[in-house]
């Protein structure tokens, strides 16, 4: 399953972190940072068009440490990039999907001992800056921070608009709470919700079956505002029609195991 590890583990703070760069917050503005030690998951599939943007994006941030690639089977350069770089990456042998790339990444993290996961996408949809706005988010209590687009829906376009809003709505009323943006892959994990929760899914329904599964048992979420990117130098790697299959198919499982 594996194929290669390079992994440097860090017991660094993400306030330690934050010291070192001035008292970095969200657009280093801010002298509070939050003290949970932490592991960026980024999984990554042939990504090597703006792999070498995002991680020099990282290394300014001086998140670069902190960040643990999954190289999903790329077939491209990213390997390559991820070895010249320097990267704490783990590469599979062949492309699994990302819940499953994510998994691998959560593994990673629990063994580390970290208190707090984020997880963004690889194709520099998620401004890294705000890293630490989730941090804090957690800090102060959440389960969940995901990050809501919900204020630039207008700028998604309207294939991602539709399934966005209707598998958001679906969520929303299984849970029978009120959730802005179910589809975002910029989010926040405490240590304890990976721990707890068991997802099978290894597509990109996966981070809808966590987030339906931490619903359910009550965790608590919170929202951090992020933009709504699409980079144009990617195109997306979703399959409308059958992601949107496998969807439905993890939906209605967890309805009729809720019934």
């Amino acid at each position: 399953m594996v194929e290669a590890y390079n992994l440097s583990a860090s017991g660094r703070s993400a306030g330690w972190l934050a010291h070192q760069h001035g008292g970095l917050g969200v657009g280093g503005s801010s002298p509070l940072a939050p003290m949970l030690n932490f592991l960026i998951v980024i999984p990554v599939y042939n990504e090597d068009t703006v792999l070498g943007d995002l991680i020099k994006v990282l290394r300014d941030l001086g998140l670069f440490k902190f960040t643990l690639f999954v190289n999903d089977g790329s077939t491209d350069k990213t390997a390559d990039i991820l070895k010249a770089e320097g990267a704490n990456y783990v590469s599979l042998e062949k492309n699994m999907g990302k819940g499953f790339a994510q998994r691998v990444g959560f593994a990673e993290a629990l063994k580390r001992k970290v208190d707090a996961i984020i997880t963004m996408d690889g194709d520099l949809q998620h401004p890294p800056s705000l890293v630490f706005e989730f941090l804090r988010k957690i800090e102060e209590g959440s389960d969940i921070v995901i990050g809501t687009r919900w204020r630039e829906l207008n700028r998604m376009p309207k294939d991602r608009y539709l399934s966005n809003r209707l598998t958001t709505l679906a969520i929303s009323l299984l849970c029978g709470r009120k959730v802005e943006d179910s589809q975002s892959g910029y989010r926040g994990y405490r240590r304890e919700v990976i721990e707890s929760l068991n997802f099978s899914s290894n597509k990109f329904e996966a981070e809808s079956e966590l987030l339906i599964k931490a619903l359910l048992s009550g965790k608590k979420v919170s929202y951090v505002n992020i933009p709504a990117n699409y980079h144009e130098k990617l195109r997306s790697k979703i399959n409308r029609f059958i992601d949107t299959l496998r969807f439905l198919k993890m939906y209605f499982g967890l309805v009729w195991k809720k019934s």
